[in-house]
């Protein structure tokens, strides 16, 4: 069987699927690619359900090559930003910047995992909202489906992907 291929963009996906214990169900089923700084800064880290800090560390999967973990160059990444309004990107954080910088460099056909809206508006107002897709969409194509909370949803990626084109449409977003 072919692996789903996906790149886990945000921190707080990995975060969710490690807090869920099924992160290693996941990595066997799918081709998962990080931006080094998710694998190395953003992600390790969750908190149970008492709020207690449950450690985790990437590198070994990294190590025996079950994910891939890739970097985008200084001048990629300042052509990606150079395409929005300052107070649009403000809203990325490092590792989403590094994934979308990618995503949109690449020839491959990936899939972008979120749980932050921003990511789904940016894809929106490149109209490539079809490369963004949701962790519900994930675990339901793969077999493991489950109750998630709202900002993992289809209905979360599909309303913010809409805002995003809105907004590239209304000029809010690129730079013209």
């Amino acid at each position: 069987m072919k692996k789903f291929r996906l790149l886990l963009l945000d921190a707080n996906v990995v975060i969710e699927l490690f807090r869920l214990g099924i992160w290693d169900k996941l990595v066997d089923l799918c081709e998962i690619h990080l931006a080094r700084t998710v694998a190395e800064r953003e992600a390790h880290f969750f908190l149970d359900e008492n709020d207690e800090r449950s450690d985790f560390d990437l590198s070994p999967y990294v190590e025996a090559r079950k994910i891939c973990v890739f970097d985008v160059t200084l001048s990629d990444l300042t052509a990606f930003l150079d395409r929005f309004h300052p107070v649009y990107f403000d809203k990325l954080d490092p590792g989403e910047t590094e994934s979308l910088t990618f995503l949109l460099n690449s020839d491959e056909d990936y899939r972008l995992c979120s749980g932050d809206k921003i990511v789904f508006r940016v894809l929106g107002s490149l109209s490539r909202g079809d490369q963004g897709i949701s962790l519900e969409e994930i675990l339901h194509q793969v077999g493991l489906g489950r109750s998630l909370r709202q900002q993992y949803s289809r209905a979360y990626r599909e309303r913010w992907t809409k805002m995003g084109f809105q907004e590239g449409l209304q000029g809010v977003s690129l730079k013209r």
